[in-house]
């Protein structure tokens, strides 16, 4: 396998970088060469489309939390009708608060 040239070049550049770090580096590496050289090379993995699913689905939901507490956090207490220190408010009290509606307060919201 063949690399585009610029790639191969931030390669070797590691490559000596290394190699001036750790002199011993080499050798290691050769032997680890030889030792992995015997071994069969691992087959390719296939992702059911279940498997691919279920990942997706899990990927979306950390984002759609990261995205609504980086909302909430961005927003802050946005409410007029709600203390800018309270911390903790039920969902009920915020809704009531910010609709200023008195529904969730009859209906036991507190």
């Amino acid at each position: 396998m063949s690399l585009p040239e610029r790639q191969q070049r931030v390669l070797d550049q590691i490559e000596q970088t290394l190699q001036k770090a750790d002199p011993g580096l080499r050798s290691m590496f050769a032997a680890f060469g030889q030792l992995a050289a015997r071994e069969a090379a691992p087959g390719i993995e296939v992702i059911s489309s279940r498997r691919a699913k279920i990942i997706s689905i899990v990927v979306l939901s950390v984002l759609g939390a990261l995205w609504l507490a980086v909302t909430v956090v961005a927003t802050g207490n946005a409410c007029p009708g709600l203390p800018s220190d309270q911390a903790v408010v039920s969902a009920s009290v915020r809704y009531a608060a910010c609709s200023h509606s008195t529904a969730a307060w009859s209906r036991g919201g507190r």
